[in-house]
This record gives C-alpha cells, structure tokens and sequence, in this order.
C-alpha cells in the first residue's frame, strides 16, 4: 500500500495521462485539504508532478484514494477509479481520458 506519507506531497512526476496504474496499489490520503463533493469533510488533495496536476479524491472517507484524475501540461486529462474486486484484489481502472479545449 502506498500512504501519501511515502510520497512527499504525493508528487509522482512520472504520473501522467499515459500511466499505466495497475502496480500503484491503494493510496492513503493523509491530510486531504479540500472538500470536492461539498458535504463538509475533506476529501480530495491536489497536487503536481512534472508533467501534470493531479486530483486525488477519498469519495467514501475512508482514508484511501477512490479515484484520480490527472491532466497534463498539454490539456490532455485522464480519471481511474480504485476498484475492489470481488476475489479481493483491487487494481485502478481507467475510466474517462480525452483533450480539454481541442
């Protein structure tokens, strides 16, 4: 399991909106600093690498990552979903990319 203590601001500056994130496991967020979904509790840590920001977003409070979205320099942006599987593996699943603007 990745923890964002691991990741000094989770700054991956190989993550971008070609990654691959089958190997990066669970994601434990911290110390998330935003409130995305507006009910009160932060949930979501914005943060950049050297290609891209990303939004990581804790939806169900549970201290892991649910889901990322990324975009990169160039607009291009891309979202996973972290997913448990019903045989108990978990694995991120791509579920949205494309270009803003072009």
């Amino acid at each position: 399991m990745v923890a964002s203590g691991d990741l000094p601001g989770l700054d991956l500056p190989n993550l971008d909106t070609h990654s691959e994130l089958g190997a990066l496991g669970a994601v434990e967020l911290t110390h998330p600093l935003q409130d995305i979904d507006g009910d009160g509790r932060l949930d979501t840590l914005t943060t950049n690498g050297d290609r891209a920001m990303h939004v990581w977003t804790d939806l169900d409070h549970d201290g892991y990552a649910d889901h990322v979205t990324v975009v990169d320099e160039g607009g291009d942006y891309a979202a996973w979903e972290f997913r448990h599987n019903t045989d108990g593996t978990s694995e991120w699943v791509r579920t949205d990319g494309g270009s803003l603007g072009g």
